[in-house]
């Protein structure tokens, strides 16, 4: 147990959660979670039923440090990225970071902003990815047993069977079409990439100079930086490739492994997918903070800083957050990013 690490993945920005997210309070600072407690509570909740408090890393972003800290407490060491390189230089730096602390260190990479409501099923999932790592130099994901066909998560397609649960990984695959979609659930050898890792850090930061070294070795020269660690990160993380773990080692490491999870996963990518989980009115609406419906039904409606009020309204989306509203069809709820996106041409945030 001495040996094991937490790193939580804090620097997303949420858009499609506009204009209830915003860069100074992205997805993950946001009541999303069940009890109104943010999606970071809840994750680091999940992280210190496995280790203790003292043993997790938060990763964000520098203008965010004071607002994560704030939910963190104060044994949770939050350290802010200068700028943004992708999940394989964070966890790069993180690796380097616990080796500090134990060479044999091994380490969950849990990203902040996922909704996961059975936590005795993802501890008893995460002692027997550890128990795996410790065991042996691999790489380890979790999987999903898809419910659906879905184009928003990236697949796993599995190989062959290890015991139980566990496989070896075919083939890592990007965000599907439908019709791709559609064959590969069908197929039943293809579970969702759910972004959750296992691994030893010198295993990570082995498999990442195979594949990407000029990435690895300004990281690996992290490890014992001690007290200077933040300054040193400011010096070498702006020069670095921004490239996802999945481009930079998994996709080309032999020894990755897939647990299929015991545990429920959403990733809470849009309006519609966090209204799933969310109680719902005898007429299937789903309302939140200051918000009123009369005579609707299957919506969404939240109201933060203002009142949210839909009249007659089927299968939409109504929302008044920091000054700003947004209007749109249930259906289109993933198209959201391109009102901020939008945004950011006219300057604004």
């Amino acid at each position: 147990m001495s040996d094991r690490y937490v790193l939580v993945l804090a620097g997303g920005r949420g858009e499609r959660f506009w204009p209830w997210s915003r860069p100074e309070r992205p997805k993950q600072l946001l009541p999303l979670a069940p009890g109104g407690r943010s999606l970071l509570a809840a994750t680091l909740d999940r992280a210190t039923r496995v280790v203790s408090a003292d043993r997790v890393l938060v990763l964000t972003a520098r203008d965010l440090v004071p607002a994560v800290r704030r939910e963190c407490g104060p044994q949770v060491e939050v350290i802010g990225e200068p700028v943004g390189r992708n999940t394989a230089a964070a966890i790069g730096a993180a690796a380097a970071r616990f080796l500090e602390r134990s060479s044999r260190a091994v380490l969950a990479v849990m990203p902040s902003d996922h909704l996961i409501e059975d936590t005795a099923a993802f501890a008893a999932d995460l002692e027997h990815a550890f128990t795996a790592a410790e065991r042996e130099r691999v790489l380890l994901t979790f999987g999903i047993r898809p419910s659906h066909p879905e184009t928003n998560f990236g697949y796993v397609r599995r190989g062959a069977r290890i015991h139980d649960r566990l496989h070896r990984v075919a083939q890592f695959t990007e965000k599907p079409d439908m019709e791709r979609a559609r064959a590969w659930v069908a197929s039943g050898e293809y579970w969702w990439n759910s972004g959750i890792f296992v691994w030893g850090a010198a295993t990570f930061l082995d498999a990442l100079e195979a594949s990407r070294p000029a990435l690895a070795a300004p990281l690996r020269a992290l490890t014992g930086a001690g007290a200077r660690f933040g300054d040193r990160l400011d010096q070498v993380f702006p020069a670095l490739e921004s490239v996802s773990v999945d481009y930079a080692v998994l996709e080309h490491a032999p020894n990755v492994l897939v647990l299929e999870a015991g545990f429920d996963w959403d990733d809470l990518g849009s309006w519609s997918a966090w209204a799933r989980r969310q109680p719902h009115d005898p007429r299937g609406n789903v309302c939140f903070g200051d918000a009123l419906v009369v005579d609707c039904d299957g919506c969404v409606v939240v109201g933060d800083g203002g009142t949210a009020a839909a009249v007659a309204l089927r299968d939409t989306v109504v929302v008044h957050a920091n000054g700003a509203t947004l209007s749109c069809p249930l259906d289109r709820a993933d198209q959201v990013r391109r009102v901020s996106e939008a945004l950011k041409t006219r300057g604004r945030p």
